[in-house]
């Protein structure tokens, strides 16, 4: 899924732009694509 909003990744810290790819962790928060371990991804 694409963001729509700028915020931060909680895994890495970096930020996330509005049409970066995100998936949601193990704790339901938004993150990074590469971020997200590989079962969690949309």
């Amino acid at each position: 899924m694409k963001a729509k909003f700028a915020t931060s990744c909680i895994a890495c810290g970096d930020k996330i732009s509005p049409g970066k790819e995100i998936a949601k962790n193990e704790q339901g928060k938004w993150v990074h694509k590469h971020c997200a371990p590989e079962d969690e991804l949309l």
